[in-house]
């Protein structure tokens, strides 16, 4: 019997989840102040900037910037404190950008948008002096209009983010805890945080955290790391990351963030897949001709080598969410680049913004929803242009909003990124709650990257309530010392930050880290097939209830086979001569809807055991996961006329595959690690075999699975030849196949 009566068991409780997702506010607002107007024609202008008269200005007249010059402005507050500027703007012939500072301190990106008349830009949170002070506007693009501005106060300006819970609703609960802790702590701290050098720069991979140890006593809360170079298919290798992470997170107890500078051939057109080219043949700049809007259609070579990275980084994703490790994400960084359409830095940016959000929200779900990746907290990169929002892929498939600060850093020429000769510690608190007002005050605001991390007293007065800060390393490509170098961050200025009580690092993080507020979940076992039935590791519990003991839904996670599945044998422990049922449950398709449920029933004997087995020939041969769903459990009373609610768990599956005979003389093509199921994993393994032999070794029957093309050795054309089945251009009834068939499908 089939039923669409639950659709998940998880569902029951999401609006109740919603009610308690309650929003993180700080300093709740006040009404602003009353306001102070002053006229830009009156301000002391240079260059090439003129007085235009226009009937439909304030006062008639306005200022024109073309190509050059500067305008500033002097103007007075009664008392020192944190104030609104409202600059009435408009952009000549598109959306320009222009430098802003306010009393010498750069106030981050200003964005004037295109208007034929003034359109209001709000500066915010602008730490400015009792008496006295100055705005200073210098042309960056030009060709803009200013009208006037005005002074508001803003000391009651709110902090808030009212999504604090992981996007992905399957999120493990070390990464819900995680999560927890940042809404706990954001607005009122921040947390320190340390970028790493790649495995092979100029110095040690430790340098940056034992200059921080010895100069301060303190290490960073927070480590990043990089899956750039580990997970690119044209040359990469192990480098490392992951073990690092690992040690990092379980021996340190510290938080692990990581970014994906991934390479990609500079000329795609010529590029053989699978094929293995020197690094200087590759970029991550939007010198390319990959195209990002290719990579998620399948069966082009741009699909095929993206999702050979995202495979391999999958692999590495799942070692660490079975460590119970979760990792600050931050992929597909800084893709506005200069601001607007076509001024990113990037190769994921290098099409616009409508091709960029569609690749984050294929990398989105291919890692969560394809791969199963439930660790990760997901952090876009954002800027505070006028057009930074036509960039953003929405609300949920976002968790923390990042801003990469580098304002005590100049461009001096293509691809040269030098100090600027001015040391600026400003918390650019105009920057911060710019961005959190764009989205809508929906998620928390990190500084995902710096070169400065400001002062605390800068970010206290200021209000700037980043979440954290991630110093860059030292000495990288263009050879600057981000943290070191007293142009970013004096030694004083480090020392003060690391040893105030307004900053997080690694020594006081609490011990409960990844179980605060953590959801218990079901036991439930492990289980792999192999064969003609499946091994289990499991955990017994029988659970009697009591009569006001009231049931609830349980759920627990089965793991399947791609391809045929016989039937599902489900071992249940609970009360004696209890009538138990409920469903097993998989997904059909993209929708709720096609949610299905196989129902089951039965009764426990006197010892309070029950075996179940479920047919499950109708499932789909490519449905690799479902859930057993436990709806009711209870034992009837005949005197009575009544049933009593008793509680129960699952304690072992096994899931039947008929047919396959004695595994030792069957090879299931494919099933590189020998789990019964062929999928990513397998070319993930495949790939690290052959990449470190000596850490990733195949077992006998795993390397007879694996030789699926030709038969003639494992290479990383059957890794492919996987990936193809993945990405449903050939059928894994094709497995083996020839190496012809691969060529004619992927180009090669």
């Amino acid at each position: 019997m089939y039923s669409k009566f639950l659709k998940k068991a998880s569902s029951a409780f999401m609006a109740a989840a919603m009610v308690l997702n309650a929003s993180v506010v700080l300093n709740t607002g006040t009404a602003f102040a009353a306001d102070t107007k002053y006229e830009f024609e009156t301000a002391k202008i240079s260059g090439d900037v003129t007085v235009e008269k226009d009937a439909n200005a304030s006062s008639g007249a306005y200022l024109k910037m073309e190509d050059s010059g500067s305008i500033s402005v002097d103007f007075e507050v009664e008392k020192a404190g944190v104030y609104n500027i409202i600059i009435y703007c408009g952009g000549i012939g598109g959306d320009k950008q222009q430098n802003l500072s306010v009393n010498g301190v750069t106030q981050g990106a200003f964005g004037v948008p295109e208007s034929e008349g003034f359109e209001a830009v709000k500066v915010s949170s602008v730490k400015l002096n009792a008496g006295k002070n100055t705005l200073l506007i210098e042309k960056s693009w030009g060709w803009s209009n200013f009208d006037y501005m005005v002074i508001e106060d803003a000391s009651s300006t709110p902090i808030v983010a009212t999504q604090t819970t992981p996007v992905d609703p399957n999120a493990t609960s070390e990464t819900k805890s995680l999560m927890a802790y940042f809404a706990d702590v954001y607005g009122s701290h921040i947390i320190s945080g340390q970028q790493e050098i790649y495995q092979y720069g100029p110095h040690g991979l430790e340098q940056e955290f034992e200059y921080l140890e010895k100069l301060t006593g303190h290490m960073p809360a927070i480590r990043g790391f990089d899956y750039g170079n580990f997970c690119c298919p044209a040359f990469g290798s192990d480098d490392g990351s992951t073990k690092r992470i690992i040690d990092w997170v379980k021996n340190k107890n510290g938080i692990a963030t990581a970014s994906f500078h991934l390479n990609v051939p500079t000329d795609m057109s010529s590029y053989t897949s699978g094929s293995k080219i020197d690094f200087s043949q590759t970029t991550y700049s939007e010198k390319t001709d990959f195209s990002p809007s290719k990579a998620i259609i399948e069966g082009t070579k741009e699909n095929l080598y993206y999702m050979e990275a995202l495979t391999t980084l999958a692999g590495e994703f799942k070692k660490l969410e079975a460590e119970g490790i979760p990792v600050l994400w931050r992929p597909l960084h800084e893709a506005e680049g200069g601001g607007g359409e076509d001024n990113s830095w990037f190769w994921w940016g290098r099409e616009g913004s409508k091709a960029y959000k569609d690749l984050w929200v294929f990398t989105y779900k291919t890692l969560t929803e394809d791969f199963g990746c439930h660790n990760l907290i997901w952090e876009w990169n954002s800027y505070n242009f006028t057009t930074s929002a036509d960039w953003y892929p929405g609300d949920e498939y976002v968790d923390i909003i990042g801003y990469d600060k580098y304002n005590c850093t100049q461009y001096l020429e293509e691809n040269n990124w030098q100090p600027s000769l001015k040391h600026d510690d400003s918390a650019i608190a105009s920057t911060f709650y710019g961005i959190m007002e764009k989205y809508n005050n929906a998620k928390m605001v990190a500084m995902a990257e710096n070169d400065c991390f400001s002062t605390v007293e800068n970010l206290t007065t200021e209000r700037a309530g980043w979440l954290y800060f991630l110093t860059w390393y030292d000495g990288g490509s263009d050879n600057i010392n981000f943290l070191t170098n007293p142009i970013f961050n004096t030694e004083q200025d480090t020392i003060d930050m690391y040893q105030s009580d307004y900053c997080i690092t690694l020594d006081e993080l609490p011990a409960d880290l990844y179980s605060k507020g953590a959801v218990t979940k079901p036991q439930q076992s492990t289980t792999t097939t192999s064969g003609n039935s499946s091994t289990s590791s499991t955990t017994t519990t029988t659970a009697t209830g009591t009569n006001d003991f009231k049931f609830e839904v349980k759920s627990y996670d089965i793991e399947l086979p791609n391809g045929y599945k016989d039937s599902v044998v489900i071992e249940i422990e609970g009360a004696p001569n209890a009538s138990i049922g409920g469903a097993l449950g998989y997904s059909n398709g993209p929708t709720p809807d096609d949610w299905v449920n196989i129902e089951w029933k039965g009764n426990t004997d006197a010892n309070g055991k029950l075996t179940v087995k479920v047919e499950a020939s109708q499932i789909p041969m490519s449905v690799t996961s479902a859930e057993l769903q436990i709806w009711w459990s209870n034992v009837w009373n005949s005197a009575t006329d009544t049933s009593t609610d008793k509680d129960c768990e699952m304690v072992k599956y096994e899931v039947n595959v008929p047919g396959l005979g004695d595994i030792d003389d069957y090879i299931n093509y494919g099933d590189a690690n020998t789990d019964g199921n062929i999928n990513i994993s397998d070319a993930v393994l495949i790939m690290q075999s052959i990449s470190n032999p000596s850490e990733y070794k195949l077992s006998e029957q795993g390397k007879k699975n694996a030789d699926i093309v030709d038969g003639d050795g494992i290479t990383n054309t059957d890794a492919l030849a996987i990936q193809m089945a993945e990405a449903k251009l050939i059928s894994l009834k094709d497995f083996p196949t020839t190496s012809d068939k691969i060529t004619s499908i992927s180009g090669k």
